[in-house]
């Protein structure tokens, strides 16, 4: 589950000239004039841009473009948009999604057409705590969503096979690689639900106390809760501390109780492969720092979690 880092990443594009915008935008809006092409820092696997117009009656209208690189690694666009278009059905904010074009002869990559959502994916210090309980809540809703109301999905039940490709390397870690080795029958076995797959602070946007859109949908699958759980608690931790992360689990907790051996297993996995690919995305040298550890003391505390387990 390799997290693609919106906000961590390179630009799009800007010299790409404004009759491609025009043709795109105007597929939607005819006749609509191209104001203003503002480029989005992107992820690893996308380029992101705001197209903002003028309607043929003088009204303005933004529009986001998310074209997928050749490096793209999560849902081709197509499922993407088939998937946005099932949850604009549902309770979950999300972008809408307005056109996808897999043929590659306007671009020359697939790219997803969606209504740009006002947001702010800023948290004031003040209102942390808050806004943690309401991140909770809004990940229970995702789960909630029926899975047969979303297109066909990759599983993700367990988090045990791909883990050891990413462990780190070092004396430290082999009493817990041993253990990871000698238990079976990991798989989840409870109702699967939908997952976001990459649930963190950055694919929220607010306005105000309320969260306006939930962002970046291309790692969805069908699965273990968990999963999604760990991952955002990992980085809730990265950028709020660990007494937030503790904070987003007890909330989470509130609503659908939580396993902790097997949210153990998951935080193993999404601190091993953190720490395995973070060298890729882009970050400032003392921020790679601050995640790296945060990552491998959550490791630490997976380990002894489970440990503890083992021996009760």
């Amino acid at each position: 589950m390799e997290h693609d880092k919106e906000m961590r990443g390179e630009h799009i594009d800007s010299s790409m000239s404004n009759n491609i915008y025009k043709i795109i935008a105007t597929k939607i809006y005819p006749n609509a004039q191209v104001k203003d092409v503002v480029p989005f820092t992107a992820g690893v696997s996308a380029d992101v841009c705001r197209l903002d117009l003028q309607l043929t009656n003088g009204e303005p209208r933004s529009l986001v473009l998310r074209a997928h690189r050749s490096s793209h690694n999560g849902h081709p666009a197509d499922l993407e948009y088939t998937l946005l278009k099932a949850l604009s059905f549902t309770d979950i904010p999300v972008a809408k999604p307005l056109l996808v074009d897999i043929s590659c002869d306007i671009l020359p990559q697939p790219f997803v057409l969606l209504e740009f959502v006002e947001g702010s994916s800023h948290v004031p210090k003040e209102h942390e705590s808050y806004r943690i309980e309401l991140i909770a809540s809004m990940l229970v809703k995702i789960h909630s969503v029926p899975v047969d109301d979303v297109p066909l999905l990759p599983t993700r039940n367990n988090p045990i096979p791909e883990l050891f490709s990413y462990f780190p390397e070092g004396h430290e870690w082999s009493r817990l690689r041993q253990y990871l080795h000698s238990i079976s029958d990991t798989a989840y076995r409870d109702s699967p639900v939908l997952l976001h797959g990459d649930f963190w602070p950055e694919n929220i946007l607010w306005k105000g106390q309320i969260i306006a859109a939930v962002l970046d949908w291309e790692d969805a699958a069908i699965g273990d809760p968990l999963s999604d759980v760990a991952c955002c608690a990992l980085e809730l931790r990265y950028k709020f501390g660990k007494s937030r992360m503790q904070e987003f689990i007890q909330a989470y907790a509130q609503h659908k109780p939580i396993d902790k051996n097997r949210l153990a297993l998951w935080q193993v996995y999404v601190a091993t492969a953190a720490q395995h690919h973070m060298g890729d995305w882009g970050l400032e040298p003392t921020i790679e720092e601050h995640m790296r550890g945060e990552a491998l003391a959550s490791l630490r505390e997976a380990g002894a979690i489970l440990f503890e387990s083992d021996l009760t």
